[in-house]
């Protein structure tokens, strides 16, 4: 298939104008010296799931078929128009007229340049675990992702957000099935921004995932990455300052799913070893995490911008109460 110009990545080269980088960074850890050997690629050119089958086919893992989305087609903006409009009215019939601004109050600023380089701090936990968080998941009645997102919301609450307040993140939607661009490795993933507090339940998460993805915002989300059409790399640029300036949010949730894939002649596991991950982060996105599964075992990495974080010791105390909050055998809606 001929490339398509490709108007994602105008984004990312704007950035990179400003002097943040949008390499991310994914590698086999070595479980006992917790020794990484780290791999690079460029979120201009491919996502995160394009991005681990691209290293791992270097290294003979054949990643013939990507996960894929459970949509089949894009929708037009005339349908996600009345999706949304139904939505409004819907609000209005329920008195629920208040949306948060996107912004977010940190325990501490710190003066620092657009530089997003910062320590990555990666754990994991053996096949055995990984099920029991599993089950922690479903004793809570919700998905996976929505457990590890809300167990992660919870140690950043703690650690370094200001008080009770209303924020964002910023959750993943792969894409890939519902549209094709020039190579399976290419930027298919798009998002929703899922509004969240310090003391929001599990159940109470998934509500808000399940209703965005309703109103199909992670299709309003890809639709406006690509008005670069329309408006060049000009009006990105001019687009992106002004969005920057307003719009903050607490970070990226970036899942990348299962590793390697199942079902492939793979080499043979190495039981010394699992792949970690870490996302990109700006001061705008300024948590930046990278959460996978290697031959069933869950790893976890995680980055804090030097705006909110100047002491790898306070990256160190939300992983740990990340882990401890993903392994604590509770049910956490048991008051709703």
């Amino acid at each position: 298939m001929k490339a398509s110009k490709d108007y994602i990545a105008m984004w990312f080269d704007v950035r990179k104008e400003l002097g943040i980088s949008d390499a991310m960074s994914i590698g086999p850890m070595n479980k006992s010296s917790g020794e990484i050997q780290w791999n690079t690629f460029s979120h201009s050119k491919m996502d995160g799931i394009g991005g681990i089958a691209t290293i791992l086919r270097e290294q003979g893992y054949p990643c013939y078929n990507l996960p894929q989305s459970g949509e089949k087609s894009e929708p037009s903006s005339w349908q996600i128009y009345k999706l949304n409009k139904l939505d409004k009215k819907e609000k209005k019939r329920n008195n629920i007229t208040y949306t948060p601004s996107k912004t977010i109050r940190w325990k501490n600023n710190y003066p620092c340049s657009n530089d997003n380089a910062a320590d990555i701090v990666n754990t994991c936990f053996d096949k055995e675990t990984t099920l029991q968080i599993k089950r922690n998941a479903k004793k809570n009645r919700v998905a996976f992702s929505t457990f590890l997102v809300w167990t992660l919301n919870k140690a950043i609450a703690e650690n370094l957000i200001d008080g009770n307040q209303n924020y964002y993140w910023f959750y993943p939607v792969n894409l890939r099935g519902a549209i094709s661009l020039s190579s399976d490795t290419s930027n298919y993933s798009s998002g929703i921004t899922i509004c969240l507090n310090n003391y929001i339940t599990p159940k109470q998460l998934q509500q808000e995932i399940k209703n965005k993805i309703k109103l199909k915002e992670h299709w309003s989300t890809w639709k406006l990455a690509h008005i670069g059409k329309l408006v060049g790399k000009p009006g990105i640029r001019y687009l992106y300052n002004s969005l920057s300036k307003k719009n903050f949010y607490a970070g990226s949730f970036s899942y990348l799913g299962s590793w390697p894939l199942q079902g492939e002649k793979n080499p043979a596991e190495n039981k010394e070893e699992v792949w970690v991950s870490c996302g990109i982060g700006t001061k705008n996105y300024p948590v930046s995490t990278g959460i996978m599964e290697w031959h069933g075992q869950l790893t976890l990495g995680l980055k804090l911008h030097p705006m909110i974080c100047q002491d790898v010791a306070l990256t160190e105390k939300c992983l740990n109460d990340w882990k401890n909050n993903l392994i604590e055998d509770k049910n956490h809606n048991e008051f709703i």
